[in-house]
């Protein structure tokens, strides 16, 4: 029988029998059943990982859609994504019109960021920088959009890249760079430059939006209360995702702690849109 069956059909029954605390299953939700999505997902293929035994995870695909539809009804036009790994959520970004541009690690300090090839347009790849984004200096996101036509760039944003900084699990840092410099280096990192670079990077930047653990999760909160004193000019707010979207913003399937919301925004619209989504704490 297990032969046969499908591995969605054995993702399923693991999920009933309560086998595994974070099944390899879609979230059923109004948003993933509309037309705009399932042409989305359809186009997105090429982000497919397939794995022995294993359905195609849909959670990333629908957690895509969810900031992309998002900014996209916030009006943002540009976004740079920090972190952009497989370039999934550029993907669906760009789809509904925003351009983007990002930052992530070198190939000596990461394996994750393997873009698809053909998965995304040649302006849009040539925007995707291979760089630390403690070293992204003032100025140069001008310099990616021609003409500096699209700065100040109307949001920044991270999704589950500065966790793996904080000391919110029991096997530290992933990045092997990282692990390298030890607990008192990354407290500085996370809680003395990560606040300096985003002060030297607001005059590029209208909103910035950082989904990371929850405040309480290696005192992720003191960090972005750090950031928030570096940028007063920027209206400071916490937001938590709505069940069951909140299941798409869940860091790993053997801890229950959840992603928030850190907007530092000064186009309201951006936090007016959130609400279809959050929800202030």
């Amino acid at each position: 029988m297990r032969s046969q069956a499908s591995p969605r059909f054995k993702a399923r029954l693991r999920a009933l029998l309560g086998i595994e605390p974070w099944p390899d299953l879609a979230v059923r939700h109004h948003l993933f059943r509309t037309s705009e999505y399932r042409k989305l997902r359809e186009a997105a293929r090429a982000f497919d990982v397939e794995k022995p035994n294993k359905p195609i995870l849909e959670r990333g695909h629908q957690t895509s859609y969810v900031l992309a539809r998002w900014f996209a009804q916030a009006g943002m036009r540009t976004a740079f994504h920090v972190g952009y790994a497989s370039g999934r959520h550029i993907f669906y970004l760009t789809r509904l019109g925003v351009s983007c541009g990002g930052t992530d690690l070198p190939d000596g300090d990461t394996a994750w960021v393997q873009v698809p090839e053909g998965a995304l347009d040649r302006e849009t790849r040539q925007r995707m920088l291979r760089i630390d984004f403690f070293r992204l200096e003032p100025g140069r996101l001008r310099s990616l959009w021609p003409n500096g036509e699209a700065c100040p760039v109307d949001v920044l944003f991270s999704e589950a890249t500065f966790e793996t900084l904080l000391p919110w699990r029991e096997v530290g840092a992933s990045v092997p760079s990282y692990r390298a410099l030890g607990n008192a280096a990354l407290h500085a990192l996370m809680h003395q430059e990560l606040p300096e670079k985003l002060e030297a990077l607001q005059a590029d930047i209208r909103n910035m939006v950082f989904i990371e653990p929850e405040p309480t999760a290696g005192n992720a909160g003191e960090v972005f209360e750090a950031c928030a004193r570096r940028l007063p000019s920027l209206k400071y707010s916490v937001w938590r995702f709505r069940p069951p979207l909140d299941t798409l913003f869940r860091l790993s399937p053997r801890h229950s702690t959840h992603q928030t919301v850190y907007a530092f925004t000064r186009d309201e619209c951006l936090t007016e849109a959130l609400r279809s989504y959050a929800e202030p704490p």
